[in-house]
């Protein structure tokens, strides 16, 4: 079965997004169907790539993609997706079955009470403007169009104003809402965390505060429900229903309806649905003595997940717990220890996880097989018992002792993490070969025989990933600040200039937000999918948070060897200097160089106070390229500039001060002449970056432009066995 279900799946594929890759590999799929000559097995892939074709087809015509501006619309609110940060509101609503993601900003104490009381609204009156999700506004970066679509959720309704009010109505949504409700009254803040992610599925924004140490340990896949939790609380089920002896028919009618509400109880994730239907489908081909393989059984939950959820592989959460299960599946074949399984487990499921992730927890396995016993027979059920305390006497005792044991669990993997190890982000085609790999290996295990020549493929491949023949730079997309990578071939050095971060502007207690690092969603991931361990030199050009506001955090979490600041900035920052080890930190100024493969000069300043004007101001060249990078640098920066170097050219410039009126003087355009203009803005920006001022010069000049605020990351990429070189985009802008 497994056959005609991968072609239906890949022909169903290519109906939503054309992809090369997925043609060449269905292409192959089919000629070795084609090669078995069996007309039923032909007939099974025209019948299931018919109907996954055509279920796909109405999927994603069902997807809203038009903007629209609603007045005095009505939605009906998914009680249990609000979420309240801060003056933020985040809920999933409906508008004539179609499904949004909603924000609004909260405007006062009061109306922030009525989202964090018992008794939520569930329907809305708005007034607001839809708009598109974004694609992935970095190389390798989170699509959050993909993501969302998967989930079935048109677009994302940006709210003016709204008016809530409570029909009296039963949802599940609704119970599972008053269950979270229920759990955040009776136990502490941490405890209540990890009893809602654990019994009913649900993350709340403290979350993935807690959970930080499962995290860096690899531990943290224990918390979302999947296989392991399912089999918990049905096989639990099935226990008692078999000893209350009731036959397999009762029971599987049992097992089912039970079935269903966990899945809309916990959420309805791709790993449940999965876990779920795996449980079912075995449990009823055992009760009717039904003969399939266990491949056969996972095909067929595939086919009804598909089904279900047409772009269900766009979300990593389900590609990962489908390879998961698969691996799993081939390894109880093999007939292994448990403790090797685990072991092995960990090991295998690297393809998977750095193409997910970039990186991969070297320490996962061992920490996996250490506590998994205590998860299981401690954690889930302490949990459980816990849920139950929400409706039954429970002595208090209990809770304490698990919101210790939480706390202690923490404070052991906070100090015993081990940095993971950054691989980087491979390509689709040699993640297709590491899968063939593992899955060869696998098979050589079942039969007792040697796999090296596998195991050393394996690891070339991995070792190709970060050690590409193409350099770039780029200008990566951090919203309303400034971060330039720098790469060149086979890693010989790379640089990092500015950081990028958040500006802060005065708010009161009930508008403040979570604190979140944008590195992290933004800068960090990039470097990884390349696998850059480390940054040779990382320059600062001045001391705006826009530009360095996650330097601490970026020298947190990749080793930096060197940092350079404009000399006299570090006065202002020396607090912020003190506590880094491990990278030598140097002080420049106009006519230093930086780098040993790659020559950067710097231009500007003299002596910085770390204000705009003061910006360092670094030229370089390379693939008979120049790039001339200006900062915050204002119109009398500019120049003194000009003045100091008068025979100064380049090809890209990158505008100073993300396109402000206050810089990109008409005197820096005439003497470099630049070809192309890059600008570093974020979408939407409050302060109208970039100027109409600024691009109507650009324009005069005949300077093509390109923005990170319409573009997302802009990069120059070329390859050292060709020299060929050319500017990539990740978002086609239409104006």
């Amino acid at each position: 079965m497994v056959l005609p279900i991968l072609a239906a799946i890949l022909f169903a594929s290519l109906i939503y997004q054309f992809n090369l890759w997925l043609l060449v590999l269905l292409s192959i799929l089919m000629i070795r169907i084609l090669c078995m000559k069996n007309r039923k097995l032909l007939g099974l892939v025209f019948l299931c790539s018919l109907f996954i074709g055509l279920r796909t087809y109405y999927y994603v015509n069902q997807l809203d993609n038009t903007a629209k501006i609603f007045t005095h619309q009505l939605v009906k609110v998914q009680s249990d997706s609000v979420k309240v940060d801060g003056n933020f509101l985040k809920l999933i609503g409906k508008i004539k079955g179609k499904k949004y993601l909603v924000y609004y900003s909260l405007k006062s104490p009061e109306e922030k009470k009525r989202w964090t009381c018992r008794e939520l609204p569930n329907v809305l009156l708005i007034d607001g403007e839809s708009e598109a999700f974004d694609s992935a506004r970095n190389l390798n970066g989170f699509d959050e169009k993909k993501y969302y679509q998967s989930l079935g959720i048109s677009q994302i309704i940006q709210v003016e104003s709204l008016k809530p009010s409570r029909q009296k109505q039963l949802t599940l949504s609704g119970l599972r809402q008053q269950l979270i409700w229920r759990i955040d009254q009776q136990y502490s803040q941490r405890l209540a965390s990890y009893i809602k992610a654990l019994v009913i599925g649900y993350k709340d924004t403290q979350f993935a505060e807690y959970t930080a140490p499962f995290k860096t340990t690899g531990l943290l896949h224990l918390f979302t429900l999947s296989g392991l939790h399912i089999q918990f609380y049905l096989g639990g089920l099935h226990l008692l229903l078999k000893r209350g002896r009731l036959i397999r028919e009762s029971r599987l009618a049992i097992l089912s309806a039970v079935g269903l509400c966990l899945i809309f109880l916990t959420g309805g994730s791709f790993s449940t649905i999965r876990a779920v239907l795996s449980f079912l489908i075995a449990f009823a081909c055992l009760t009717f003595d039904i003969s399939l393989s266990k491949l056969d059984q996972w095909s067929l939950m595939l086919f009804l997940l598909v089904s279900c959820f047409p772009l269900v592989f766009w979300s990593i959460g389900a590609q990962l717990s489908l390879y998961f299960s698969l691996l799993l599946l081939y390894l109880s074949d093999a007939r292994l220890k448990t403790w090797q399984q685990i072991l092995l487990f960990s090991i295998l499921s690297l393809p998977m996880l750095i193409y997910s992730f970039s990186e991969w927890t070297i320490i996962g396995g061992l920490f996996t097989l250490l506590l998994f016993p205590i998860f299981e027979w401690v954690i889930l059920p302490g949990c459980l018992l816990l849920f139950l305390g929400c409706f039954l006497p429970m002595p208090s005792f209990f809770s304490l002792l698990l919101d210790t044991s939480f706390q202690l669990l923490e404070r052991f993997l906070a100090f015993a993490a081990f940095p993971n190890l950054i691989i980087g982000r491979p390509t689709f085609l040699i993640m297709l070969a590491l899968l063939f790999l593992v899955f060869s290996m696998i098979d050589h295990l079942k039969y007792r025989q040697k796999f090296y020549w596998q195991l050393a493929a394996a690891i070339l491949l991995l070792v190709s990933i970060s050690f590409s023949a193409n350099g770039m730079v780029a200008f990566v997309d951090v919203g309303q600040g400034d971060s330039i990578f720098i790469k060149l071939p086979f890693k010989q050095e790379t640089f990092l200039i500015d950081t990028g971060g958040r500006l802060k502007f005065k708010q009161k207690k009930w508008q403040a937000r979570q604190q979140k690092q944008p590195s992290d969603y933004n800068l960090l991931p990039f470097l990884k999918s390349l696998g850059c361990s480390r940054i040779d030199h990382l320059l600062i050009t001045h001391n705006d948070a826009d530009h360095m506001g996650e330097l601490v955090h970026v020298l947190d979490e990749i080793k930096v060897k060197h940092l350079y600041l404009a000399k006299g900035s570090q006065m202002e920052i020396r607090n912020l200097l003190e506590p880094i080890r491990g990278t030598t930190i140097h002080l420049v100024k106009t006519g230093d160089t930086i780098g040993e493969h790659l020559r950067l000069r710097v231009l500007s300043p003299e002596a910085s106070q770390g204000e705009n004007n003061d910006s360092l101001v670094a030229y370089f060249s390379l693939n008979q390229q120049r790039f001339l990078l200006t900062g915050d640098l204002e119109i009398a920066g500019e120049e003194k500039l000009i003045e100091n170097y008068p025979q100064l050219k380049t090809d890209f410039l990158k505008i100073g001060h993300h396109g402000s009126n206050t810089s990109t003087g008409e005197e820096l355009l005439k003497k470099t002449e630049p070809k192309y203009a890059i600008i570093s803005a974020g979408k939407n920006n409050r302060y109208g970056h970039p100027t109409e001022e600024t691009l109507a010069k650009l324009k005069k000049r005949q300077i093509k432009v390109f923005r990170t605020d319409q573009q997302g990351m802009i990069y120059y990429q070329w390859s050292v066995l060709t020299n060929r070189g050319e500017i990539k985009l990740l978002i086609d802008f239409l104006d």
